[in-house]
């Protein structure tokens, strides 16, 4: 009857040993997971205060203006638009 105690114990024991190794399997994986979410958290936060700053910045007409200008070569009715080309510079010497 000992034997049979120890035997089921022993069976138990290892049962338990296998559901603690599993979980903790689980665990790293998740923490992994964890982490991840969090870097794409701060990254996506980062972005929304970037965007923000730059919404901000735009809402004032005058820096639209500037952009606009600058990426689309926007120019007012009768104004002249001078483009300057910077000189090709030679790298066979």
């Amino acid at each position: 009857m000992k034997i049979l105690a120890i035997i089921g114990l022993s069976l138990l024991i290892l049962l338990i040993g296998f559901q603690i190794y599993l979980f903790m399997k689980q665990e790293g994986g998740l923490s992994e997971t964890l982490t991840d979410a969090q870097n794409r958290l701060a990254k996506a936060q980062s972005d929304g205060a970037n965007l923000s700053a730059e919404v901000q910045y735009l809402a004032n007409p005058l820096n639209l203006e500037k952009q606009l200008r600058a990426q689309f070569n926007y120019k007012k009715p009768g104004e002249t638009m001078i483009v300057i080309v910077p000189k090709a510079s030679s790298t066979n010497n």
